[in-house]
């Protein structure tokens, strides 16, 4: 009898967490994202990328940060992303729960700039329609100081993810960068021509000097510690850049 009793009892346990485990599921499950946000974009000088200079604009915008969905099922299926702004496209980014937004062609983003993205997601068996209003904004200082021998070029570079600049210093400079509250380095690299006349990268330690004749880019890589609303860490099929979407990268070409 207590072996029968103990049956069902088990059998009862697994009725009650065949009913129950689906209900709390999808009680949780229904997805969310902000109403109204703020992205952030940065300036790429167009001489960088190999354009000739003065054509048209000085730089090119492109937007940094993504639109995350909260409650996102790894199963969920993301379709119908729409953005409201001609001058703007978006979609779905593997990996990741978020959704891609950036201007299209040669667009010039503006502070103020707004565009309304909506998307349709279905996850346990249910669809969702979801919409959020962005304004773009440009992506505040990096750094709180970027010190090359004795003249610190921050300010200059502010809102630049790509910038060129011609430099008036000669001979051995130290470079000393301090990054601005909510963000670290993680690795700092030169790009310099060597006495063959080609190039060559090599990473230094912050606060080290190097050749102002020979050095051609200052790459930084950097990270921001502030987590975006709704950010859930990449998965295995995420193909960014870089390991994760909170990490950045900063090219200066001194020409």
């Amino acid at each position: 009898m207590k072996k029968i009793r103990l049956l069902l009892c088990s059998l009862f346990a697994c009725l009650i967490a065949a009913f129950w485990i689906p209900a709390v599921a999808n009680a949780a499950a229904a997805p969310a994202c902000l109403k109204t946000q703020t992205l952030r974009y940065q300036k790429i000088s167009r001489y960088n990328i190999g354009e000739e200079k003065g054509s048209g604009n000085p730089y090119m915008t492109v937007v940094e940060e993504n639109l995350y969905i909260g409650n996102l099922a790894d199963s969920a299926v993301v379709s119908n992303v729409k953005s409201s702004n001609k001058n703007f496209q978006a979609a779905k980014l593997n990996g990741l729960n978020a959704i891609y937004v950036d201007r299209k062609d040669d667009y010039v983003i503006k502070d103020g700039t707004q565009t309304t993205i909506s998307f349709t997601v279905k996850q346990y068996g249910k669809t969702y329609k979801l919409s959020s209003r962005v304004t773009f904004k440009e992506f505040n200082s990096v750094f709180k100081n970027f010190k090359l021998g004795n003249k610190d070029y921050a300010s200059v570079l502010k809102g630049y993810r790509q910038p060129k600049m011609a430099l008036t210093q000669t001979g051995t400079a130290k470079l000393q960068i301090t990054p601005a509250a909510g963000y670290k380095i993680d690795n700092i690299q030169i790009t310099y021509k060597n006495s063959n006349g080609r190039y060559a990268f090599k990473n230094m330690k912050n606060g080290a000097k190097i050749s102002l004749k020979t050095v051609t880019k200052i790459n930084v890589e950097y990270h921001t510690t502030k987590k975006p609303a709704y950010y859930k860490a990449p998965g295995k099929t995420y193909n960014g850049m870089s390991g994760s979407p909170l990490n950045y990268w900063f090219s200066l070409s001194l020409k």
